[in-house]
């Protein structure tokens, strides 16, 4: 089986649960590990090719490596939005290209089991070299006030989220530990006691809106990259 239709398995089966009367509004309810069914990937998955810059650009001098920047339009061309539109819901998302930002924006909505909005990376063969030793993934950003969640999924089909809130009209780093990122099932619910992320299989990297914030909404971020403290 290939590593894009692993990860893409957390993409429809999002689709499955809501499909079932269910939501994402959750933000930490704990639940056992479920087994994910592998699903083919949709067009906009399969589709996405590798992009990453191994350009070096300081936190600390030579301590931090960037994943990705958005200096040119074709930064952006590779990422993907997966709205709840997948099961019946009516939220919406874009992912577009302004003054060398990455902009994740739309309409959030709770109606027909909705509540979700993503935008996700292309799978990134060089993840786990570029995040080799890291401590910490910073996400240079301007915000909304509202609270979003950073996903990283692995080629093994594990997925763990950390969510930070924003402040409005600022730009700002928001320092993300690894070891404060927390695993969850495809339903975003967390499992307990589950093994940390090991970096030397992370595939991609993804955002996500939910938790009941709904309303327009706008995140505009200019970099992610690692720290070492």
């Amino acid at each position: 089986m290939s590593k894009g239709i692993k990860l893409m398995t957390g993409l429809l089966g999002i689709s499955f649960l809501v499909a079932c009367g269910s939501s994402l509004d959750e933000t930490t309810s704990s639940v056992a590990p479920t087994t994910t069914q592998s699903i083919a990937p949709t067009t906009a998955f399969a589709t996405s090719t590798t992009k990453t810059s191994t350009t070096t650009t300081p936190i600390q001098q030579a301590q931090s490596i960037v994943l990705y920047d958005f200096a040119d339009q074709s930064d952006v061309s590779d990422w993907f939005n997966q709205n709840d539109t997948v099961m019946g819901g009516v939220s919406d998302s874009t992912t577009t290209w302004v003054d060398g930002q990455l902009v994740f924006s739309g309409n959030l909505s709770l109606d027909n089991n909705g509540g979700f909005t993503s935008t996700f990376g292309p799978i990134n063969d060089q993840l786990p070299t570029l995040m080799s030793g890291a401590e910490a993934i910073v996400v240079t950003a301007r915000g909304d006030g509202k609270t979003y969640l950073m996903q990283i999924r692995n080629y093994d089909n594990t997925r763990y989220v950390q969510r930070f809130t924003t402040v409005a009209d600022v730009e700002q780093d928001y320092v993300l530990p690894l070891a404060d990122f927390e695993s969850v099932d495809w339903r975003l619910s967390v499992i307990p006691n589950a093994a940390p992320i090991d970096t030397t299989t992370i595939g991609q990297l993804g955002f996500y809106l939910l938790d009941k914030q709904v309303g327009p909404f706008e995140l505009a971020i200019s970099m992610i990259r690692t720290s070492v403290e």
